[in-house]
């Protein structure tokens, strides 16, 4: 995205609620960079078709905006917001996955087994590291939002130095340290 076009999203972002094409216009001019931050968010989540990259695209739309009120100052700060906002649902959807699994409310059909067991563990695998995620945050809140960002965003490096504001050698050493950390704790929690 050019500087310009950077400029463009500010500005429609600061003249959200005065201008009622802002969010249109807004949409149109950031929709393929959310597209390619849901479709690699997806990547690693194997939900099928129950959760299409489009879907999660406008789901994520629908709740960062769905107050006039949001206060969101630019380009960078937009894709951390929809990063955190396509997170949540992901999460929530392997939630819904599993209580389905587990009976829910849920019509019951006759279903590959072997679909349903992928879909399961794939689930359970992302509240896993949800979990994990969330207890580091609990110790390093900077370095929590960073994992995130690695693993649900598929953030580059330079992409995540831009987006906190630090140097890529900074982003680097703290990814190490980050998969270090989850590594264990996603070690241990699998033997224990």
């Amino acid at each position: 995205m050019s500087i310009d076009e950077q400029q463009q999203v500010t500005q429609l972002l600061e003249h959200l609620g005065e201008s009622p094409d802002a969010l249109d216009r807004l949409a149109r001019l950031v929709y393929d960079d959310i597209h390619r931050l849901a479709r690699h968010q997806r990547q690693g989540f194997k939900g099928g078709e129950t959760l299409r990259t489009t879907a999660l695209v406008h789901e994520a739309f629908l709740k960062v905006f769905r107050h006039d009120d949001a206060a969101i100052h630019d380009r960078s700060h937009l894709m951390r917001v929809m990063s955190l906002a396509m997170r949540q649902i992901i999460v929530d959807h392997a939630r819904r996955r599993l209580a389905d699994k587990r009976g829910g409310d849920a019509i019951h059909v006759e279903l590959d087994e072997q679909q349903v067991a992928d879909a399961c563990i794939d689930a359970g695998r992302i509240l896993d590291v949800e979990q994990a995620i969330e207890r580091l945050g609990q110790t390093d809140e900077d370095l929590a939002e960073l994992v995130a960002a690695r693993f649900y965003a598929g953030l580059s490096t330079d992409d995540i130095a831009d987006i906190l504001g630090v140097s890529r050698r900074t982003v680097q050493r703290q990814l190490k340290r980050a998969n270090a950390w989850l590594r264990f704790e996603l070690q241990d929690n699998a033997s224990g």
